[in-house]
């Protein structure tokens, strides 16, 4: 993956692109740890600096932070911060109060809320959870092999009008030529893996939202806001867009420059590193470790920086373009979601599960991007790295019959 929010992207993407590979180099894992473990100190101190300069920009006055867990925590405090809703808001708060369970209760979300003196919204902070870095980047990878895999039956197509002496276009094709024309080119490609053929490109696997900031006020106060990110010090570059339609703000990509490696240094010298106690390395190593990662990176990264207004964001969270309903309409608009992408899906979920894990050196990958696998060998290699085994007694627990009590009815 090409994750724009941090330091050592270039290096988590070469690391990537080895394992669809199968490729993997021993500490791998190593590395994995220390980008979980280092990357949000090295870039918290920019972001915070940059939040204070647009804070300050419109609302001079302290302003309250409160950390949730759960969208169910987000969809609730908007609620209580809105004493006069609109009767757009107040239908939708009514519905929410109605029928919650229409509002994908229990989404996990890590966020940081920050509420003016009044009580209303000023702004949100939030990290992108691992598990949605992971589905994100598998659907990118998703994108780019449906494009090949098309590519490739195509051109068998064309093979087989070739033999009849006809053009593609007059090629009547039946159905299980169809099929079979594709799964022909699932296999061809699949294997392209295994010889390095198909390579992917940073573009193809970029991640922009790593980093996350939503501010709220009126559109006099998002333009304070905006020219207040385009004359911060540590902005070096902005890339921005504007959406219209079922949801309105101005989404903007902003790229921040990290302040002297010194500097990040003195910074975390009090950091308590028996935070990250179980994911193979003891507090000193981190401490240790954590200079030379800090100087061997980029000097730039990328965050996601979105102004709206309240009505806005009131109906990105309960209206119209809920956002988890839109990662469903990405799900099911997927171009492919074959065997290939699967495998794709697990060893980048993989990856991040071993960068969390006690586990520092990597073996042999699970997954071959050109295999065939059930489920089950997605769980129990994840629960390996945690170093979970089941033996036979616990099997039989999780499978319905038991193996004990299949092994009865087949007299074994």
């Amino acid at each position: 993956m090409h994750l724009t929010s941090i330091t050592h992207r270039k290096e988590l993407f070469e690391l990537a692109t080895r394992w669809f590979a199968d490729c993997p180099h021993r500490n791998d894992g190593r590395f994995l740890t220390q980008v979980v473990t280092f990357e949000n100190l090295i870039t918290a101190p920019v972001v915070r600096d940059l939040l204070t300069g647009i804070k300050q920009a419109i609302h001079p006055g302290p302003v309250a932070l409160r950390r949730l867990t759960s969208k169910d925590e987000l969809r609730e405090a908007i609620v209580r911060c809105t004493p006069e809703p609109t009767a757009r808001e107040e239908e939708l708060f009514d519905l929410y109060r109605h029928f919650p369970e229409d509002f994908f209760p229990g989404t996990p979300s890590d966020v940081i809320l920050g509420l003016r003196e009044d009580g209303s919204i000023l702004g949100m902070a939030r990290i992108k959870r691992l598990r949605r870095i992971a589905e994100k980047c598998s659907r990118r990878v998703a994108d780019r092999l449906a494009g090949a895999i098309n590519e490739r039956a195509r051109a068998l197509a064309q093979e087989r009008a070739r033999a009849f002496g006809i053009p593609l276009s007059q090629l009547l094709s039946s159905r299980e030529e169809m099929t079979q024309d594709y799964h022909q080119a699932e296999r061809l490609v699949s294997r392209t893996f295994r010889d390095g053929v198909l390579v992917f490109k940073p573009e193809d696997l970029r991640i922009d939202d790593g980093i996350g900031i939503k501010f709220v006020g009126t559109p006099e106060e998002l333009a304070a806001m905006e020219r207040a990110i385009l004359v911060h010090p540590s902005v070096v570059a902005v890339e921005r867009e504007e959406h219209r339609g079922r949801y309105n703000d101005i989404n903007l990509l902003v790229d921040l420059r990290l302040p002297p490696v010194g500097e990040l240094v003195d910074l975390a010298r009090d950091w308590d590193w028996t935070r990250h106690a179980g994911k193979g390395f003891s507090a000193d190593e981190l401490r240790d470790q954590f200079p030379d990662f800090v100087e061997s990176g980029e000097r730039t990264f990328r965050a996601e920086v979105i102004l709206t207004t309240h009505g806005d964001l009131v109906e990105s969270e309960f209206g119209s373009c809920i956002h988890e309903a839109r990662i469903l309409e990405q799900r099911a608009g997927l171009g492919y979601s074959g065997r290939i992408a699967s495998n794709a899906s697990f060893l980048i979920e993989y990856m991040l599960m071993l960068a969390m894990s006690p586990t520092l050196e990597v073996g042999e990958l699970p997954v071959k991007m050109w295999g065939h696998y059930l489920p089950d060998v997605y769980s129990l290699a994840v629960w390996r790295l945690f170093g979970i085994t089941l033996g036979r007694d616990q099997i039989d627990h999780l499978v319905p019959w038991g193996t004990g009590a299949l092994a009865t009815a087949l007299h074994l």
